[in-house]
């Protein structure tokens, strides 16, 4: 997407990113504690045919164009948006283009409108409501576990983490995109974590909006998971983060198109938050140096934390150039 039509749209959602922001600076009333049974009744699952046509699987039988042996893709949008999120199309849209996937979005507007701590505090029910459609729905298309993936960003992530643990852990992989910071803490039960499925993997991007807890089998932090990424040095001054906390998923959708383009090295994680120049020196001068692939073909067997930089424009991985030869 050309450069200034992502800046048009982050402006379209600065009240959004706006209304995060007073809650975080100035706090809310405390919630109230009613039921939301009827809002989370609301919330639905699509099937994507393709980028124009969509199915509530929540309301229909099986399908018959779809095929079970193609693995399937649960993507979960974050707060204030829809399943039409500026932030996720990339990602649906990828893996459509590649025709090797079946593409389910989950569409939790209704609470997702809400205001933010409402909607943390449901993070746990929203994702067994949505794992309770997401069981039925394989079970009557006779989809395997391990070929479920499920995709979140943001609260979305939390929410996925909450589907894998409605399935036990036994789901196949949830990924994490820049997952929620605001109203999360280091041991939040709610909170996406390595034992909501055999592989977890997560991609830190902003600290304002996201978080840099290690809570997956493997978290990456390009450009040390901070703000701001490049290119969005003023994009986040303008749309309070928003730029820095997009890119997560945009460099998940990249990975989808261009499989090794982004190249990390293990680091432990204080030296990726407090000195990455120490990870590069650490990394050229040992013996054992240890590589992977952000994204989509990440090695599913590797743990721990990664760096790596990107570029500040599309595309954002820089591929070979990120490893740095003795």
């Amino acid at each position: 997407m050309h450069s200034v039509a992502i800046e048009n749209q982050l402006k379209e959602n600065m009240p959004s990113v706006l209304l995060l922001y007073l809650f975080l600076r100035f706090g809310c009333p405390a919630a109230q504690h009613t039921p939301f049974e009827d809002e989370l009744a609301q919330v639905k699952l699509y099937y994507y045919a393709s980028t124009t046509h969509d199915v509530d699987i929540s309301e229909n039988g099986p399908l018959s164009e779809f095929d079970a042996q193609k693995q399937l893709k649960v993507i979960v949008h974050g707060w204030n948006a829809n399943r039409h999120q500026l932030a996720l199309t990339p990602v649906q849209n990828a893996y459509l283009s590649q025709n090797k996937h079946n593409i389910l979005a989950a569409d939790w507007a209704n609470i997702a409108s809400k205001p933010y701590p409402i909607a943390r505090e449901l993070t746990r029910a929203l994702g067994y409501r949505i794992g309770s459609i997401l069981s039925t729905f394989v079970a009557n298309m006779n989809i395997s576990y391990d070929r479920v993936h499920v995709i979140g960003h943001s609260l979305g992530a939390h929410i996925a983490g909450n589907i894998g643990k409605y399935f036990g852990g036994k789901l196949s992989r949830i990924t994490a995109l820049d997952p929620a910071g605001p109203h999360f803490v280091t041991l939040s039960t709610d909170a996406i974590a390595h034992s909501d499925a055999h592989f977890v993997d997560a991609i830190h991007s902003d600290i304002i909006l996201g978080e840099t807890v290690h809570r997956a089998h493997i978290d990456f932090y390009p450009n040390r998971g901070l703000s701001s990424q490049p290119g969005c040095e003023a994009l986040d001054i303008l749309t309070l983060h928003a730029c820095s906390h997009y890119r997560a998923p945009a460099f998940f959708a990249e990975s989808i198109l261009i499989p090794e383009n982004f190249i990390a090295h293990e680091c432990e994680l204080k030296k990726i938050l407090s000195s990455p120049s120490a990870c590069m020196l650490v990394e050229i001068r040992s013996k054992q140096r240890k590589y992977v692939i952000m994204g989509e073909y990440v090695n599913q067997s590797t743990r721990g934390t990664f760096y790596l930089q990107t570029s500040n424009l599309p595309p954002y991985g820089i591929g070979n150039r990120a490893v740095r030869r003795r």
